[in-house]
């Protein structure tokens, strides 16, 4: 959880990078992608959180 912010600003230019190597270019769907993937790995983040605080 320490590192949180960092991987999902990661997480959303791995997304922006993958797109411009498969299509040659970074457009609005680029960043949609982006924006997607990001959400899956804070839902991730959320869930684990959620899970260690019930368990306490």
């Amino acid at each position: 959880m320490k590192n949180f912010v960092t991987n999902l600003v990661f997480t959303f230019f791995t997304a922006l990078f993958a797109t411009y190597l498969f299509s040659g270019r970074v457009g609005i769907d680029g960043v949609i992608v982006g924006l997607i993937s990001t959400g899956i790995v804070a839902l991730g983040y959320l869930f684990v959180y959620f899970r260690k605080k019930i368990r306490k």
